[in-house]
């Protein structure tokens, strides 16, 4: 495990390499990796999550079951949490600090909170195969998708009781609230069928799909942009960053990546998207505005979560 003194890791952008157990730093600004932390092999690092006011990394360790909290101002890793079996999905709450991450094999998700130092405190059963997970922006509600039981449960995070289940029949990999919290993403997989995968916009007031976006194969990452004007979509499968303008309801740039894209991430002022490649080893740089690929970054193997810093 590499050891640093000191590290400037704000305004980076840290990148999680599954199979080679390492996170990238790289610079936004000169577009390079400036230094590489190795953690324990076999570990599987594949989600990110960094904690707001604090230099905390989250790590999600998808072979090890365990969450770890790496120190960004050391460069190491202080605690691992073991969470349920198979982790693959992190959410933060920045009112509460708390932490929840999906457990596919578990059928759960695992909360830590964060007191006097960060902990598990509880794992609850949710539906089958949970996958992707959100925090409303301001209601103690979560959000949670899961991809074999078909549908959505909105749980309250005061007692951890579903409160609503939706069902979604078109198999449910990810959600996401937008900035105003009355609607919710929700992108679906059709995975014997590559022509009828979606993102679905539910309207939670009126507790109905309002519209329905045709996207490329396995919606697996949705990001809606700082305006709220934008959604952007990691179509894995077909390896595409899409662009949807959600005045419209249409996607405007549908851009090629690599063979497979995974995760996203925004740099300050959101100028460029960076979207991660697995098979080609790759972070690629992409004016999302006008729907450009202008370079790429190498990073270690299997880059799966990406997270901006900030400060």
């Amino acid at each position: 495990m590499g050891v640093f003194v000191f590290m400037i890791w704000q305004g980076k952008i840290a990148v999680a390499n599954k199979v080679e157990d390492s996170i990238s730093f790289l610079n936004p600004h000169l577009k390079r990796e400036e230094y590489r932390i190795y953690l324990e092999p076999g570990t599987g690092p594949c989600a990110l999550a960094k904690m707001k006011g604090a230099s905390t990394l989250l790590i999600v360790q998808a072979y090890d079951n365990s969450l770890a909290c790496l120190d960004l101002d050391k460069g190491v890793v202080e605690k691992i949490l073991p969470v349920g079996c198979c982790p693959s999905f992190v959410a933060v709450c920045d009112k509460t600090h708390t932490v929840y991450v999906t457990n596919v094999d578990s059928d759960s998700i695992s909360i830590v909170q964060n007191g006097n130092a960060l902990k598990v405190v509880s794992q609850i059963p949710v539906g089958s195969m949970p996958q992707g997970i959100d925090c409303h922006p301001y209601l103690p509600l979560l959000a949670i998708a899961h991809i074999n039981s078909q549908d959505i449960w909105l749980v309250e995070t005061e007692g951890y009781t579903m409160v609503k289940r939706m069902v979604i029949e078109d198999y449910p990999i990810q959600v996401k609230f937008s900035s105003k919290g009355n609607i919710l993403y929700v992108g679906c997989y059709f995975h014997n069928h590559r022509l009828f995968n979606k993102v679905l916009l539910v309207d939670l007031d009126k507790d109905t799909v309002c519209h329905e976006i045709a996207v490329g194969c396995m919606p697996h990452r949705l990001l809606e942009t700082s305006g709220g004007e934008f959604l952007l979509v990691a179509s894995c499968e077909v390896g595409r960053l899409e662009v949807v303008e959600l005045a419209s309801r249409s996607v405007v740039h549908s851009i090629e990546i690599g063979e497979v894209v995974k995760d996203i991430a925004l740099d300050e002022g959101e100028r460029y998207a960076y979207v991660t490649a697995p098979k080609e080893g790759r972070v690629y740089v992409v004016d999302w505005r006008a729907g450009k690929k202008l370079d790429d970054i190498q990073v270690g193997r299997e880059p799966s979560g990406i997270v901006y810093l900030g400060e």
